[in-house]
């Protein structure tokens, strides 16, 4: 059954209405090429990073959030950690309050969960995401809580970063919001383990009744509803997909 057209534009409205409210926060894509993490990572097949990367900017491009995708090309360091530390300053460079940082290795990382990251935020509370391997597939930080050299200090890519966090939270104000646990792909095995479950089955069916939802709907939107969107519409919304350093 046909969703009503006020229905849907009330909708849009109250979504747009939670993307300024939150104009002062924005998204760190965190993440290489597809060639060089596909190395990096011990995955076979380039094919496979391509796709987790498309999958991961249109979850980002769907969250309505100011979004940077920080590449190889765009990171500066030495390491992986100093890399992360100047990323994270030259969003908060641009005049953002917040930052959410993503990468491109947890296929189920949702729309829903960077909205709970956004609204934490907002509160002063600071955000984590952890990975089935102990690692951190989401970061939300005030600028408040961002020391630059702990931050760079940390012991990334290990499996005690979130236990590390952890402790380096505890010197700064405000609570810490602990999204749901989910897997990380770093590996083939872990992709084999991924396809193998429940999720990735839910996933994929998803994207599929997506796809064909939006085919069979593209033609129904009228003038009216397009008229309504433009004029909800906020101004300078088209979010880069990088930034160079």
């Amino acid at each position: 059954m046909d969703v009503p057209l006020v229905q849907v534009v009330v909708v849009k409205v109250l979504l747009l209405n939670m993307i300024y409210r939150h104009s002062k926060t924005a998204i760190l894509l965190f993440a290489q090429s597809a060639r060089v993490d596909a190395i990096s990572k011990s995955l076979v097949d380039v094919a496979v990073m391509d796709v987790l990367n498309n999958h991961v900017l249109k979850t980002v491009r769907n969250s309505g959030l100011d979004y940077y995708h920080f590449t190889e090309k765009e990171q500066r360091g030495e390491n992986f950690g100093s890399r992360f530390k100047n990323s994270i300053e030259d969003v908060f460079k641009l005049g953002y309050t917040s930052v959410i940082c993503i990468g491109n290795d947890t296929p189920l990382l949702s729309v829903d969960l960077i909205h709970k990251a956004a609204n934490s935020l907002f509160k002063g509370n600071s955000v984590l995401g952890k990975s089935q391997d102990g690692g951190l597939y989401l970061i939300g930080l005030n600028r408040s809580q961002f020391e630059a050299q702990s931050f760079e200090n940390l012991p990334w890519q290990s499996s005690q970063l979130s236990i590390f966090f952890n402790q380096y939270l505890k010197n700064f104000d405000g609570s810490v919001t602990v999204l749901k646990t989910l897997q990380d792909i770093d590996s083939t095995t872990d992709l084999y383990q991924f396809l193998a479950g429940k999720d990735a089955r839910d996933l994929l069916i998803g994207i599929l009744l997506n796809t064909l939802s939006r085919k069979r709907n593209n033609h129904k939107q009228s003038t009216f509803y397009n008229k309504q969107i433009f004029l909800f519409q906020p101004a300078n919304k088209g979010s880069p997909d990088l930034i160079a350093a």
